[in-house]
């Protein structure tokens, strides 16, 4: 739980503008591992999936609405995304 760093692993159009080393607000300590999905990691010790995107599909395991300006920028990515996107 707390603030911690994202580490961007492949480009997609939910990170522009995110930088590596950027912070974000995790409120749980739930940790998915690194996958082939993973767009983001992050590390607590161990290194788990920060965002993930399968298809059409995408999900943080930070809080962006908590997250400021970075979360912010991930929100804003989102609602720009094409409908169709897969």
């Amino acid at each position: 739980m707390g603030w911690n760093q994202l580490a961007p692993l492949r480009e997609d159009p939910l990170l522009d503008g995110i930088a590596v080393n950027d912070y974000v607000y995790f409120v749980h300590s739930f940790a998915a591992p690194v996958s082939d999905m993973t767009l983001a990691s992050a590390d607590y010790g161990t290194t788990l999936s920060a965002i993930v995107r399968r298809g059409n599909f995408w999900g943080t395991q930070f809080h962006p609405e908590r997250s400021a300006h970075v979360g912010a920028r991930v929100l804003a990515n989102f609602l720009k995304l094409p409908e169709a996107e897969s």
